[in-house]
């Protein structure tokens, strides 16, 4: 029986992947001491090798070991840095993080910051989700505490600590907040001057300031006098401030690339002040810098355990993406640039942002995402419609007299359709009727001049309910393919605007043209991405509540326009049998035999907007006469000739009337 029951609990620790004998593993609820047992267990569980326990008998959380030992590396840096594996979990380990510094670290603020205030608000959403299933977490805070919810903060109050999620905007709105500790997650989109500026300002403050001066003092006068003085501070007030980075690795050229290169090359001068001294160059090394204070904690996909990640969409992920955005993703590793047809090192130079101004003849480009347009601007739609599977998307851009700026873009499908007519958000039943209905309500704000539509999927579906007469508003016209000389079509006498170019992607002269003129477009900055800005955001948030704008937010805008750029980074040119070159995702191995590839509808509707926006550049501004109106005999012009125009026009028409 004992030897069963023994067998059985091997059986189910084997998770921990301990080659341990759980009798020679303390457990601090088993602790047998007649006097001060509450101090005694209050030690032990302050002490990060037992976070374990505080995590499932307090948080009601259970983690792995390894992600004990990574609270447990966080707890004791001051400068951790943070690479993990998409799906690992990084948030909720944050989230975790920073609610035991809370709460063991009584008086504590701790800031938690992203580019985009949903980034800091899934840490915040983690916390909540702990606090509501933690009724001695909450025995133990107080009723004064618990999550705070704000327009423009969330934030979790345990005691006397508190736990900050902040928009970042531009810094302007958070300059002057004080924290003990910060945690900046997915640090590649934090723009790196607002980061050194204003964010890593907020834990230049000791924690005591008052006691750490006197503390200073006191030891630089014994030291003078001879005498020894005992550190009496305990373990968790010498940690001091705190500063961690979080998020996926990215491309080699972003800043968290280069904050990665620092920390490794500190870590592993292992304090050689020759080492240091090279790396700080003319400015020298600090007095008081410790190399110690700094560590990296990679965690690629192959550390995890079996079974913690879906191994189906990793190996889905594996066959579709390239390796280095692989490795990225999932290898925790920075890759230096894309293997795609438009590479991203491409890409991100046609970003117009302070590190990278793009100067044209026209002057100096800076612009931001937007969901309302400029009235007295130009605009093109790309519209690739969706199929019962894929995505409907559409990119606006903005047309100027030499380049074009790809300004909003917005995706659905079926499924968010059905899910927004449930939240009682839209009225129409139709999902190709609710698509048109976007179209005009993105006119209204965007004037256009072109819409391209792939004929394709549900290309013509669209076509038909943009000019469905039941389904126009008032003031509303009737939208039509446009009218060509060279081809005439039964809808060119219809009354409306003739103002959408239907695309045939079977073409493959226009796929082609398509293709290298983009690229060719991003290498002469004609082409240009906007700025992510996270204080256009910050400002959003606030008009979104203010108007109750639950969907299709600018935050959501520009968090397409970031998917639109990953979609164009893993699109790959091959040929066909017959030669034919083509333009593509990477095939994807599905269980059966099956093939499939990713969805490219964000990239399918940029290239037909940027052919619309060449066409347009290309065509001549027709040149402007003096019209006389009414009829030939009747109205003559301020001299008294009946028609203006070139001469060979005027002499031939004296004698017509």
């Amino acid at each position: 029986m004992n030897k069963s029951i023994n067998t059985l609990k091997i059986l189910e620790d084997a998770w921990l992947n301990l080659d341990q004998d759980s009798s020679n593993i303390i457990n601090p609820f088993a602790i047998e001491t007649e006097e001060e047992f509450h101090i005694k267990l209050t030690w032990l569980l302050a002490n990060p090798e037992y976070f374990s326990f505080i995590c499932k008998y307090i948080f009601n959380v259970e983690i792995l070991p390894s992600q004990a030992l990574f609270l447990q590396e966080m707890w004791s840096r001051k400068f951790p840095m943070l690479i993990a594996s998409r799906g690992f979990g990084k948030s909720f380990i944050l989230s975790l993080y920073s609610m035991l510094r809370a709460l063991l670290m009584p008086g504590r603020k701790i800031v938690i910051v992203g580019a985009a205030f949903r980034q800091s608000k899934v840490l915040f959403e983690y916390m909540d989700s702990v606090w509501r299933n933690s009724p001695l977490l909450r025995d133990i805070a107080g009723g004064s505490s618990g999550p705070r919810k704000d327009v423009d903060m969330c934030r979790m109050i345990i005691g006397d600590s508190t736990v900050t999620c902040l928009p970042l905007g531009d810094g302007s709105k958070i300059r002057g907040q004080r924290a003990n500790d910060i945690v900046a997650d997915e640090f590649a989109s934090i723009p790196r001057e607002i980061f050194e500026n204003v964010v890593a300002g907020f834990a230049a403050v000791s924690a005591s300031p008052i006691e750490n001066v006197k503390r200073i003092a006191a030891e630089k006068q014994a030291k003078a006098d001879g005498i020894e003085l005992e550190d009496t501070r305990d373990e968790m007030t010498k940690l001091g401030n705190q500063i961690i980075l979080s998020g996926t690795a990215y491309y080699d050229f972003n800043h968290f690339a280069e904050y990665w290169k620092k920390w490794k090359q500190i870590i592993n001068s292992k304090g050689d002040k020759k080492k240091l001294g090279e790396m700080f160059g003319e400015d020298g090394v600090p007095p008081d810098f410790d190399w110690t204070e700094y560590s990296i904690i990679r965690v690629p996909f192959e550390l995890l355990p079996e079974g913690f990640m879906d191994a189906g969409q990793v190996a889905r992920s594996k066959a579709t993406v390239h390796a280095g955005i692989y490795q990225m993703e999932f290898g925790a590793c920075f890759s230096s640039d894309s293997n795609g047809f438009f590479k991203r090192s491409l890409i991100e130079a046609c970003v117009a942002s302070p590190e990278n101004e793009i100067s044209l003849p026209s002057g100096e480009v800076n612009f931001h995402a937007s969901i309302r347009g400029n009235p007295k601007a130009r605009y093109v739609y790309g519209i690739d419609p969706a199929s019962e599977v894929d995505n409907f998307s559409i990119v606006v851009m903005e047309l100027h007299e030499d380049h074009s700026r790809i300004v909003y873009c917005w995706t659905t499908n079926r499924s968010e359709h059905k899910e927004k007519i449930k939240a009682g958000v839209v009225s129409e039943t139709d999902f190709y009727s609710y698509c048109a209905r976007k179209i005009r309500d993105l006119m209204k704000v965007f004037p256009c001049e072109e819409i391209a539509l792939d004929a394709q999927g549900g290309g013509i579906a669209i076509m038909e309910a943009l000019h469905d007469k039941d389904k126009i508003q008032e003031g509303e016209l009737p939208i039509w393919p446009t009218i060509d000389e060279k081809k005439e079509k039964d809808t060119d006498g219809q009354a409306g605007l003739h103002i959408v170019e239907l695309i045939q992607f079977a073409k493959a002269d226009w796929v082609g043209e398509a293709n290298h003129g983009l690229r060719k477009d991003f290498e002469d900055k004609v082409v240009l991405f906007p700025y992510f800005d996270s204080a256009t955001i910050g400002l959003a948030i606030s008009d979104d509540k203010l108007k109750n704008r639950l969907y299709d937010t600018l935050e959501d805008c520009v968090m397409e326009i970031e998917e639109l750029k990953d979609e164009l980074s893993m699109i790959i040119m091959s040929q066909t049998t017959s030669g034919r070159d083509k333009w593509d995702t990477p095939e994807v191995k599905l269980p059966g035999g099956r093939k499939d590839r990713l969805r490219k509808d964000r990239y399918s509707s940029l290239i037909m907007a940027n052919m619309s926006a060449r066409k347009i550049r290309r065509t001549p501004t027709p040149q402007e006469y003096n019209a006389v109106g009414g009829w030939a005999g009747k109205t003559v012009s301020e001299n008294g000739d009946g028609f203006i125009g070139p001469a060979w026009f005027t002499e031939g028409m004296k004698d017509v009337y």
